[in-house]
């Protein structure tokens, strides 16, 4: 079979897609500049020259500058940090790193092995480093340096520590990282005191210096380990980039571009109207890089003159050089294939203001992988070379398999089939008394099959053939035990009806909402439940989202299809809306129409008919808070979501909760307050800052934990 040229070419495209994860810098744990505060040396990875060489100088307040000198001009780097008394840098090929003292400048290989590294930070007198391959798990792994026997003895670390782990960064006697569920994951003499800060915070970056350590939550928010003045007055993303000193921070204003530091008790513009590109500090010292000629500018907090000083250093690149621009998910940096001397590109910036919902990459929503943010990660051109015929094949095959299951539906001789003479007797003739629900697609009646099987058969209403075989063929494929299971169907003349199994004790919107006459059910009152139920939910939406070649955005997710049989075990239903995909390659799926019930529609389907699986994530978000309020997710113009995310996200959590039970304390509390904020991420306005369902899952898995220590998990 012939394939056009047009094919291959779109299908390359989208192998780099799928091997070589997106790339948009927010705040970066490693950069091109560095600071060794012990001795005021500086150091960058020069622009222009296909080989990215470092060139460092020794500034101080007395002597003022200083000529510039190289350190192994015959290698080429990619990143460079600094510590107190050393700085180091990841060799490009990411396999090895060097370090050198401020002081004589004598060059050390510290490491140099098969495995890839991804991250480097330094200490005071530690340097850490991620490796590996960030689709399989990986390692954080310490080295001592500039330890001997007259200095007092180096900090503390592990060995090493196995994971998901990305934002590696490290202070004087710490180093810190966020591990796939954007939890902050400290080690060292420091950690415990680091860690207390960010206890609960799901966290997109971090940055360390000293005895500090900053960073931005999921939302955008600066978060700080100690109680310096924030800047921020609550707002999210307004810098691009932050700096921790030994007492103060820097940061640039997303705005301007312009910089502004603070400490417990004042904020100050040291530079006035200069613009920066990026910061890093050491002790009281601080550079950034400027806007316009990428030079590096310093200043020092102690000095008397707080005015920057230019450094007589090469122009240094704005950020690290990548393989290829279609990992650039954010576009790229202007003229960035000149300024890495032809040998890659470089990535903008994030900018939360300029994100386009439909095209830009997700930073968290990478199908089969750990929720990731993606500065970290650059494309492995070896490893690309190893694997892209084996994997291009695979891609063409997956595609040609796509297309031929959305437009031809398989045969489903094999599911139970019923006459409708059958499903009359099953139900009585479908009499108003036995209808359990009316939906606008369909009505639903409790029956039994002659075998005894207790049923709910669903009636559809002016559905076609092929609508119905497409659902019939995707509830086929979906066994699980928290979704709803498709025992049979019937087909005849225009006719068209599913049986189910019964649930029991109906939907969560009935247990959460009862009539004023009717009963209140165990759900109605017991947190304990309420959280075991979003459990299960999550773990059923979990199943479609990643169902092997066959994965499923549901586009309804909402209290009303989620059922519950009669041990209270939850299941997902009613796959009218439900769609496969995205296609390989692919991260959206378009539609033509708007489905789904108010108030529980994600922005982007709302806005663009663009359906995301972290659509359902939304929608499950607006399911969680109303497990937690007891309030319906859209009343009276009201959106529950819009609502209740603020007050959570201001720490406020009890004002919130459903006040029908008594406020949960100790454990129970905690709990709560997990489920809390993880709503409050799911409901994120921006499809890419929400969570995997996996990472939902997990974080309920905790919090149910707290009422149940023994719990079980599969």
């Amino acid at each position: 079979m012939a394939i056009s040229t047009v094919f291959l070419s779109s299908f390359f495209l989208s192998l780099v897609f799928l091997i070589a994860p997106s790339h948009c810098i927010l705040d970066p744990t490693s950069t091109t500049l560095a600071i060794s505060q012990a001795t005021g040396t500086v150091c960058g990875i020069t622009a222009g020259s296909q080989n990215h060489s470092i060139q460092c100088t020794i500034i101080h307040e007395l002597d003022g500058l200083n000529a510039s000198f190289p350190i192994y001009p015959t290698l080429s780097f990619d990143t460079i940090t600094g510590g107190r008394n050393f700085i180091c840098s990841l060799r490009s090929g990411d396999v090895s790193f060097y370090c050198w003292d401020g002081i004589n400048q004598r060059v050390k290989r510290v490491y140099s092995g098969p495995s890839v590294l991804t991250e480097l930070s330094v200490g005071a007198r530690h340097v850490s480093t991620i490796e590996g391959d960030p689709m399989r798990m990986q390692t954080i792994r310490w080295w001592r340096y500039g330890c001997h026997n007259r200095s007092r003895p180096c900090p503390d670390f592990p060995k090493s520590i196995d994971g998901f782990f990305h934002s590696l960064t490290s202070g004087d006697t710490f180093t810190c990282a966020i591990d796939e569920t954007h939890k902050v994951n400290c080690w060292g003499p420091d950690a415990k005191s680091i860690m207390t800060r960010f206890a609960g915070v799901y966290m997109r970056s971090l940055t360390a210096g000293g005895s500090r350590m900053c960073g931005l939550n999921m939302t955008g928010h600066l978060i700080c380990s100690d109680d310096q003045l924030n800047e921020t007055s609550g707002e999210a993303f307004v810098f691009t980039t932050i700096a921790i000193g030994s007492s103060h921070t820097c940061a640039i204003w997303r705005t301007n571009g312009t910089v502004v530091c603070w400490d417990h008790y004042s904020s100050y513009a040291p530079v006035g109207s200069i613009t920066f590109e990026f910061l890093v500090a050491g002790g009281d010292l601080v550079c950034g890089l400027t806007k316009n000629d990428l030079n590096v500018a310093c200043w020092n907090l102690n000095w008397r003159n707080l005015s920057a000083i230019n450094l007589l250093l090469p122009k240094i690149l704005p950020g690290v050089c990548v393989p290829h621009e279609i990992v650039c998910s954010c576009g790229v940096y202007p003229d960035s294939e000149t300024l890495c001397g032809g040998s890659g590109f470089i990535c903008k910036r994030f900018d939360a203001n300029t994100t386009d919902s439909c095209q830009f990459l997700s930073l968290i929503e990478q199908p089969q992988a750990p929720s990731l943010t993606t500065w970290e990660w650059l494309s492995k051109w070896s490893f690309i070379y190893a694997i892209a015929g084996a994997a291009f094949v695979i891609a063409v095959i997956g595609h040609l398999l796509y297309l031929k299951c959305s437009k031809i539906t398989p045969p489903i001789e094999y599911m139970g089939q019923f006459s409708l003479n059958d499903l009359k007797k099953a139900t009585y003739n479908f009499p108003k008394c036995c209808r359990l629900r009316v939906g606008v697609y369909g009505a639903v009646y409790r029956g039994w099959l002659p075998d005894g099987r207790r049923v709910a058969v669903k009636y559809c209403f002016d559905l076609g053939s092929r609508e119905f075989d497409s659902e019939v063929y995707m509830l086929s494929m979906c066994h699980h035990v928290n979704v709803v299971n498709l025992i049979g169907f019937c087909r005849e003349t225009n006719e068209r009806l599913m049986v189910f199994e019964f649930m029991r004790n109906k939907d969560l919107y009935e247990n959460l909402h009862p009539k004023p006459w009717g009963l209140k059910s165990q759900l109605y009152s017991s947190w304990k439940l309420r959280v075991k139920v979003l459990l299960d939910a999550a773990n059923g939406i979990d199943f479609l989202h990643r169902n092997g070649n066959s994965r499923i955005i549901h586009r309804n997710i909402n209290s009303r299809n989620i059922l519950l049989d009669e041990h209270w075990v939850a299941k997902i239903a009613d796959f009218g809306f439900a769609l496969f995909g995205p296609a390989p390659g692919m991260r959206y799926v378009n539609v033509e129409t708007l489905t789904g019930q108010a108030g529980y529609i994600a922005p982007e389907y709302l806005n663009n008919l663009c359906v995301y699986p972290s659509s359902d994530v939304y929608s499950f978000g607006v399911v969680m808070f109303e497990v937690l309020t007891g309030r319906e997710a859209f009343k009276n113009g009201v959106h529950l979501a819009n609502e209740v995310a603020p007050i959570v996200s201001a720490g406020n959590f009890l004002r919130v909760l459903d006040r029908r039970l008594p406020l949960p304390e100790g454990q129970q509390r905690d709990a709560m307050q997990l489920v809390a904020q993880l709503a409050s991420f799911c409901v994120n306005e921006s499809y890419i800052y929400r969570p995997f369902m996996r990472t939902v899952v997990l974080q309920l898995q905790t919090a149910y934990r707290r009422f149940d220590p023994d719990a079980r998990f599969n």
